[in-house]
Protein backbone atom coordinates (compact mmCIF):
# COMPACT_ATOMS: atom_id res chain seq x y z
CA UNK A 1 0.00 0.00 0.00
CA UNK A 2 2.50 2.26 0.98
CA UNK A 3 4.50 1.75 -2.08
CA UNK A 4 1.42 2.49 -4.93
CA UNK A 5 1.00 6.18 -2.23
CA UNK A 6 4.92 6.54 -2.85
CA UNK A 7 4.98 5.95 -6.77
CA UNK A 8 1.81 7.78 -6.96
CA UNK A 9 3.75 10.63 -5.20
CA UNK A 10 7.18 10.43 -7.50
CA UNK A 11 4.69 10.49 -10.22
CA UNK A 12 2.55 13.68 -9.27
CA UNK A 13 5.76 15.52 -8.56
CA UNK A 14 7.54 14.77 -11.83
CA UNK A 15 4.54 15.61 -13.51
CA UNK A 16 4.86 19.16 -12.50
CA UNK A 17 8.06 19.00 -13.77
CA UNK A 18 8.08 21.23 -16.74
CA UNK A 19 5.06 23.95 -14.78
CA UNK A 20 7.38 25.39 -12.65
CA UNK A 21 9.20 26.62 -16.04
CA UNK A 22 6.38 28.16 -17.17
CA UNK A 23 4.87 29.88 -14.31
CA UNK A 24 7.07 32.89 -14.49
CA UNK A 25 6.22 33.73 -18.17
CA UNK A 26 2.16 33.10 -17.39
CA UNK A 27 2.03 36.49 -15.20
CA UNK A 28 3.47 38.66 -17.64
CA UNK A 29 1.57 40.98 -19.77
CA UNK A 30 2.56 41.70 -23.43
CA UNK A 31 3.43 45.64 -23.95
CA UNK A 32 1.26 47.90 -26.30
CA UNK A 33 2.47 50.15 -28.52
CA UNK A 34 0.54 53.20 -29.14
CA UNK A 35 -0.50 52.02 -32.79
CA UNK A 36 -3.33 49.13 -31.48
CA UNK A 37 -2.32 47.37 -34.55
CA UNK A 38 0.68 46.25 -33.09
CA UNK A 39 1.63 44.10 -30.41
CA UNK A 40 5.26 43.89 -29.18
CA UNK A 41 6.31 40.21 -28.03
CA UNK A 42 8.76 39.30 -26.01
CA UNK A 43 10.64 36.73 -28.08
CA UNK A 44 14.42 35.10 -27.17
CA UNK A 45 16.44 38.08 -28.70
CA UNK A 46 13.89 40.25 -26.48
CA UNK A 47 14.58 38.08 -23.59
CA UNK A 48 18.42 38.27 -23.81
CA UNK A 49 18.85 41.56 -25.63
CA UNK A 50 15.42 43.37 -24.09
CA UNK A 51 17.62 47.08 -24.43
CA UNK A 52 18.26 46.97 -27.91
CA UNK A 53 15.77 44.10 -29.40
CA UNK A 54 12.97 46.90 -30.77
CA UNK A 55 15.46 48.60 -32.66
CA UNK A 56 16.69 45.51 -34.44
CA UNK A 57 12.86 44.09 -34.91
CA UNK A 58 12.45 47.74 -36.93
CA UNK A 59 15.41 47.17 -38.56
CA UNK A 60 14.28 44.28 -40.09
CA UNK A 61 13.05 44.22 -43.81
CA UNK A 62 8.76 43.67 -43.98
CA UNK A 63 9.54 39.94 -44.96
CA UNK A 64 11.72 38.97 -42.06
CA UNK A 65 9.67 40.92 -39.25
CA UNK A 66 6.37 39.20 -40.69
CA UNK A 67 8.41 35.97 -40.66
CA UNK A 68 9.73 36.76 -37.15
CA UNK A 69 5.94 37.45 -35.49
CA UNK A 70 4.80 34.19 -37.51
CA UNK A 71 7.18 31.87 -35.88
CA UNK A 72 6.57 34.03 -31.83
CA UNK A 73 3.16 33.11 -32.68
CA UNK A 74 3.91 29.46 -33.55
CA UNK A 75 5.74 29.54 -30.40
CA UNK A 76 3.21 30.72 -28.05
CA UNK A 77 0.35 28.74 -29.80
CA UNK A 78 2.54 25.38 -28.40
CA UNK A 79 3.24 26.86 -25.03
CA UNK A 80 -0.80 27.44 -24.93
CA UNK A 81 -0.96 23.67 -25.98
CA UNK A 82 1.67 22.69 -23.69
CA UNK A 83 -0.33 24.11 -20.83
CA UNK A 84 -3.52 22.36 -21.45
CA UNK A 85 -1.84 19.26 -22.02
CA UNK A 86 -0.92 19.66 -18.34
CA UNK A 87 -4.26 20.75 -16.80
CA UNK A 88 -5.63 17.64 -19.03
CA UNK A 89 -2.77 15.77 -17.16
CA UNK A 90 -3.62 16.99 -13.84
CA UNK A 91 -6.96 16.22 -14.15
CA UNK A 92 -6.63 12.77 -14.73
CA UNK A 93 -4.21 12.27 -11.92
CA UNK A 94 -6.64 13.60 -9.82
CA UNK A 95 -9.12 11.02 -11.38
CA UNK A 96 -6.64 8.15 -11.15
CA UNK A 97 -5.74 8.94 -7.17
CA UNK A 98 -9.39 9.26 -6.34
CA UNK A 99 -10.09 6.03 -8.42
CA UNK A 100 -7.26 4.65 -5.63
CA UNK A 101 -8.83 5.97 -2.89
CA UNK A 102 -6.42 8.88 -2.42
CA UNK A 103 -8.33 12.04 -1.65
CA UNK A 104 -4.86 14.08 -3.09
CA UNK A 105 -6.00 17.75 -4.46
CA UNK A 106 -3.51 18.77 -6.62
CA UNK A 107 -3.35 22.41 -7.84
Amino acid sequence: MYRIFFVSAAALLLGFAPLSATAAAIGEKPVAATNPSITFVDGWWEQEHHDDAPQHYWRLQREQRERYDRLQAQQAQREAQRRRFDDEDRRAIEEQHRLLGFQIIIH
